[in-house]
């Protein structure tokens, strides 16, 4: 089934299991072409004439009781204030029977907005709500009702990995079984719905960056495992080698791995010794499987022969090694690091796609990049039509992810809403939100920790 790309203004179709090189240049090069940018400033213009989508106005709305709610409908108002409700958005769009019961179940009657409900049609034949299709994907359960159970697993898994570290660095053991424990808990919730702990590897840390650089490596290795249809014995093992893969740098100096500068010919050579390091430090510890020794040993070897510390050939590399050199190195570019910005979470997928074959396994990045996405959850985009959004989830169509409207076309704040991009929703002129390019963590004032730490609720 081929999959279609809709951005700065091309149109390409790729089908879902070709991985030649020339449709995936053109992808890249079509899609992500402004990646690297600076938004441009924008200047407050006159609004262009509305384009009449219905011949009801956005301003009739009608009270119902909650019994009466349908799938389609767009609620504007409560019976209370949104701020006392469980809801994200101020507004909210019913997709699917879970949302009609979420209003039912904490109001007694709302207002629903009938301009909006008449732009919504079902899907015919299929029984679902257009805007309803493909936001759960295979997992059975939506990013929105994952997302509070992935953070609490996030956090948990986090203060581990940060305790451990510096028990490490004191000179105790690792405790094998919490660390088990973090990343059977990350499966659990990646098995429910991957987006979420996607997302949440967007969130930069204000501390330990090892750790939550271990912590999202860990995730980000999980997703891929799950999209390889590896067992869920499999994924556990491939998160513990995620989470243990840069151990060996609580053998290193804090001056070494804060340095704001780029590391001299010396400290880039003790800089490496960490793999060496961190296989010595797992291979003492009789309580964590003897694979993640080596993937700890080999994470930064390359199929081309040109890493270190061994500059082992492709056959030499170990398969989890293999899957976590991508995350990690994914990961890397994706945080701010003391001598450089983050870069796009795009920009990094290019850059994975032009190293392959070369620094990755080719066959593994592809597999990585339809396992986050083209859009990876947590990633900020924005439209043809100006307007900045964040990534909530992927769909069916990875290229048509649903995205968090929170800045209109002039860069104001505007209400937040989700607007699904695989069900073709129309902004406001009646144009179907397409996807221009995405921009690094930071642009337009975003920050993506911050936003959600500030109060951006998933359901």
């Amino acid at each position: 089934m081929p999959l279609t790309l809709i951005g700065n203004g091309n149109v390409l179709a790729l089908p879902y299991n070709e991985s030649s090189s020339s449709h995936y240049s053109m992808l890249f090069r079509n899609l992500f072409k402004s990646e690297n940018k600076e938004p441009e400033v924008r200047h407050r213009r006159a609004s262009a004439p509305k384009r009449e989508r219905t011949q009801k106005t956005r301003k009739h709305h009608e009270k119902i009781d909650v019994k009466d709610l349908r799938v389609g409908m767009f609620v504007v108002e409560l019976d209370k204030p949104w701020e006392e409700s469980s809801f994200m958005f101020q507004g909210l769009e019913i997709k699917s029977p879970a949302d009609v019961l979420a209003v039912q179940k904490e109001c007694s009657f709302v207002w629903v907005d009938y301009d909006e409900f008449s732009l919504k049609s079902p899907v015919k034949g299929s029984g679902l709500p257009a805007a309803g299709v493909g936001s759960i994907l295979d997992s059975g359960v939506a990013v929105e009702d994952e997302f509070d159970a992935a953070k609490e697993v996030h956090d948990l898994a986090s203060q581990t990995i940060s305790t451990l570290f510096e028990e490490i660095r004191l000179g105790a053991e690792i405790d094998g079984g919490k660390v088990k424990q973090a990343v059977n808990g990350c499966v659990d919730s990646i098995l429910r719905n991957p987006d979420a702990s996607v997302w949440l590897t967007r969130i930069q840390a204000k501390h330990e960056p090892t750790a939550q650089h271990s912590l999202n490596v860990a995730a980000l290795s999980i997703v891929m495992a799950k999209s390889m249809g590896m067992t869920n014995r499999e994924m556990e093992d491939i998160g513990v080698c995620g989470m243990l893969h840069d151990v060996g740098k609580t053998s290193l100096s804090s001056e070494i791995l804060e340095k704001t500068g780029p590391l001299d010919e010396k400290e880039l050579a003790e800089m490496r010794k960490h793999a060496r390091y961190g296989r010595d430090i797992l291979l003492s510890t009789k309580s964590v499987m003897s694979g993640a020794a080596d993937v700890a040993h080999s994470h930064h070897e390359r199929p081309d022969g040109q890493g270190y510390p061994r500059n082992l050939d492709d056959d030499s590399i170990p398969l989890y090694a293999k899957i976590v050199s991508i995350a990690e190195a994914y990961d890397t570019m994706t945080i701010n690091q003391p001598y450089r910005a983050a870069r796009s979470p795009s920009d990094a997928l290019q850059e994975l796609y032009a190293q392959r074959g070369k620094q990755f396994d080719e066959d593994l990045v592809i597999r990585f990049i339809d396992s986050v996405g083209i859009f990876p959850p947590g990633s900020i985009v924005e439209m043809l039509n100006g307007e900045v959004g964040i990534v909530l989830s992927n769909t069916s169509d990875k290229l048509r992810p649903r995205v968090i409207m929170i800045l209109d076309a002039i860069g104001e704040p505007t209400a937040q809403r989700i607007v699904d991009l695989s069900q073709l929703d129309v902004d406001n002129e009646g144009n179907i939100y397409q996807i221009k390019t995405t921009h690094s963590d930071g642009a337009y004032g975003i920050d993506v920790g911050d936003f959600q730490r500030a109060g951006l609720r998933m359901g």
